[in-house]
């Protein structure tokens, strides 16, 4: 049996609920191979069951057969599978470019190191809209909540339909204490009703814990667009905090449907951990 069967027999297990052993046949696929794709699908399955320190070695792997030409592709790929620590010890020894200096940031923000994020980011030449939202979230995070809240406000003005832009706006404003004004923003937007208004007001009320309320949104945003991210990634979120668990690993199962690799998946998985 290929590598490839053996991962999709797992799969199916997993699907069944038959989850006993998984880590362990994981990481013999992992060990037997060189091709280092199949490896990150190792590695992408075995964020479904419980991290019993088979992740950290399959990513160790991954990053000692990573070679020049892919060394940039596997960083970014443990990145989005919430393995920013791996990514780092990959991309310190690329050359420097705006991209490794933006995966970088990323990564430091994620491990919680938010002076040494903030460095990084000011070795970006031509900053992006995305690094510029994250730029916010690391002037919340090291508590200069007014730099965040000028950063976004100054983003929103310049992309003000911009879905991620909005959200950024929301969590800039509520780790800013200004949950009111977060909220206004939030239901003043209802009025196009539209799939991406309703994801930002339920990433709103999530955010400040109704999840009752959240939920209903996100569902609304899901049934106006039923490939919307943001929307299916609160609506996972808010069933897991329901602990109802084996729904929320679907959304984030749909999610890796439509956008392979995508870190909401992730962040929704990760609400289920031990679960």
């Amino acid at each position: 049996m290929s590598n490839d069967e053996i991962l999709k027999t797992i799969s199916a297990d997993i699907t069944a609920g038959r989850t006993e052993g998984v880590s362990a046949k994981l990481l013999s696929v992992a060990e037997s191979t060189e091709d280092p794709y199949e490896i990150l699908k190792c590695m992408s399955i075995l964020k479904l069951v419980p991290n019993d320190g088979t992740e950290s070695k399959i990513a160790t792997r991954l990053v000692d057969i990573a070679d020049g030409s892919n060394r940039l592709e596997i960083a970014k790929a443990l990145y989005n599978l919430d393995c920013p620590y791996f990514s780092l010890k990959i991309i310190q020894d690329l050359d420097e470019t705006d991209e490794t200096h933006r995966l970088e940031c990323h990564c430091l923000y994620d491990m919680e190191e938010y002076e040494s994020a903030l460095d990084e980011y000011k070795e970006i030449k031509d900053p992006c809209i995305n690094d510029r939202i994250l730029l916010t979230s690391i002037f919340s995070s090291l508590g200069e909540h007014k730099k965040a809240v000028e950063e976004s406000e100054s983003l929103l003005n310049e992309y003000p339909n911009d879905y991620d832009v909005r959200i950024s706006y929301i969590q800039a404003l509520v780790m800013g204490g200004k949950n009111k004004e977060a909220m206004k923003y939030a239901r003043s937007g209802l009025k196009d009703k539209s799939a991406d208004s309703n994801a930002v007001a339920a990433y709103a009320l999530r955010i400040q814990g109704n999840i009752k309320a959240a939920g209903g949104y996100a569902s609304r945003a899901v049934q106006l667009n039923n490939e919307h991210i943001g929307g299916m990634e609160t609506l996972g979120i808010c069933l897991a905090l329901k602990e109802e668990y084996d729904k929320a690993r679907i959304v984030a199962g749909a999610i890796n449907e439509i956008s392979p690799g995508d870190k909401a998946a992730i962040n929704i998985l990760s609400y289920c951990e031990g679960h």
